[in-house]
């Protein structure tokens, strides 16, 4: 959960099947962009939420532009009566006002100020954008677990190795899981983002 000063926006990187042929959908070179201009359903939506000096979450529901539904779902995370800056997107009106959080709609830059701004969200969204160029893209279907990874490496930026082990062993206690090896192969273990 994410709560108090928060802020919304939502990243778009390019669908990618790696590994499968499916038909009639031709193959393409690894890091290759979209063949449409603009939002389409080659483009998946990462909704992020950033914390004013804390926690992050990003999640993938949808391609192309999020919808009301999809917005909802992401705006569980968000604890009530938070303060909330948010882009021209109106599918996060609806939530959060059952939320009763404040809303701040900041649509360009001209309205950025000392106080009002997106700029946590927007460098989240260039390390994601950073990362993604690195690895040349990833398979769709990971898109979750790579968005946890996103969220664990901009919590721990700027640590040492002992505070980063530290911080991860106390994660790992409070999770008791048990599974077999051969699960793995068969059922999605991690289906969503670290909480």
């Amino acid at each position: 959960m994410v709560g108090h000063e928060v802020e919304m926006d939502e990243t778009y990187v390019t669908h990618c099947r790696k590994g499968r042929v499916v038909e009639g959908h031709p193959g393409k070179k690894r890091g290759t962009p979209a063949t449409k201009r603009g939002l389409s359903d080659e483009k998946i939506c990462i909704l992020t939420a950033v914390q004013r000096l804390g926690k992050c979450i990003a999640r993938s529901l949808n391609v192309a532009k999020p919808s009301s539904m999809d917005a909802e779902t992401f705006c569980e995370c968000i604890t009530d009566e938070s303060y909330v800056w948010t882009d021209g997107l109106t599918s996060y009106i609806k939530p959060l006002k059952e939320k009763n959080c404040s809303n701040k709609v900041l649509e360009s830059y001209q309205e950025y100020d000392a106080v009002n701004h997106l700029n946590n969200v927007n460098s989240f969204h260039s390390q994601i954008q950073e990362q993604y160029r690195v690895y040349r893209g990833v398979s769709s279907k990971y898109i979750n677990r790579y968005n946890a990874l996103f969220t664990l490496q901009r919590e721990y930026m700027g640590m040492d190795s002992q505070e980063i082990l530290l911080l991860i062993m106390k994660r790992l206690q409070k999770r008791v899981c048990y599974f077999f090896i051969r699960q793995i192969r068969k059922e999605d273990l991690f289906k969503l983002a670290i909480a």
